[in-house]
């Protein structure tokens, strides 16, 4: 069976709109976390070389989804890290808990393909229809 897929990009302009998918809304939060970085990188040029905590908290599920991106963000555009691996232990509508695997920039081995400013609250939102869960996310260019 073919692996379903994470997101896709639905509009470019100096905004990126992208749909992410998950069976789990732990996953959704784990494949959001992917696109961002997949997004950014060659994500198979990043090592699994140290790993983080990651605990974020919102007052429903569309803040909570742009919260944990921007920290996503923030690893990078603060401390230099790409990502590659992420792994949701705890995901409620207002509180997500995971593992992010990944290591600092590298100039040497590491292209950005894509420069991400920021990750914008209109618009963004997370959904359960059914037994998929999706998210829409807005990322500033």
């Amino acid at each position: 069976m073919a692996e379903q897929k994470k997101y896709r990009i639905l509009s470019r302009s100096s905004d990126l709109l992208i749909k992410v998918f998950g069976g789990t809304q732990a996953e959704l939060f784990a494949n959001s976390a992917f696109a961002l970085f997949d997004l950014i990188t060659d994500i198979g040029k990043v090592e699994d070389r140290e790993r983080m905590l990651l605990e974020v908290e919102g007052v429903n599920r569309d803040d909570l989804m742009v919260n944990w991106m921007r920290e996503l963000l923030y690893l990078y555009q603060g401390s230099g890290y790409l990502l590659r691996e992420f792994q949701v232990q705890e995901a409620r509508d207002n509180y997500v808990r995971g593992e992010v695997c990944g290591e600092k920039f590298d100039p040497d081995r590491h292209e950005i393909q894509r420069d991400i400013r920021a990750v914008a609250y209109h618009q963004s939102r997370m959904d359960k229809t059914g037994d998929q869960w999706t998210a829409q996310v807005i990322f500033e260019l």
